[in-house]
């Protein structure tokens, strides 16, 4: 059993964000007979998992409830996360490629007057054609 000071120096983790994992319900820290938080080695695997998840981008209420189901689903919800990271990824790909093709050849120009696309149509199309590297 470890006292708050011990275990905010052993894990890099201020002794308040120890406090207010504890009052908002990711850890479940037993208290001493003096009220003192008490921590044990399950107390620093949660905090490990908390760490974790937040390297990972989760909000402190997105933890709370990974923590507090299956296996099965902690791995629905990782998935989840991991496939919109690279839909994130690819779009920021995309906006690459268009930055620098614009630095390459300037700005496109609008559609004319008369034709049937809409801007926003020219851009996806734009988009299309220099990912496809047609443009």
């Amino acid at each position: 059993m470890k006292g708050i000071s011990e275990v905010s120096k052993l894990t890099g983790v201020s002794r308040r964000t120890l406090q207010y994992y504890d009052d908002e319900g990711l850890l479940l820290v037993e208290r001493s007979l003096n009220n003192h938080r008490i921590f044990d080695q399950q107390d620093l695997v949660r905090i490990w998992e908390i760490l974790v998840y937040k390297e990972i981008q989760f909000e402190l209420k997105e933890i709370k409830n990974i923590l507090h189901v299956s296996s099965d689903e902690q791995k629905v919800i990782l998935l989840q996360r991991k496939e919109a990271i690279e839909n994130k990824i690819t779009k920021l790909k995309e906006q690459i490629n268009l930055i620098t093709w614009i630095l390459d050849h300037g700005m496109p120009a609008p559609p004319t007057a008369n034709s049937e696309k809409t801007y926003v149509e020219s851009i996806i199309e734009l988009r299309s054609l220099i990912s496809n590297g047609k443009k």
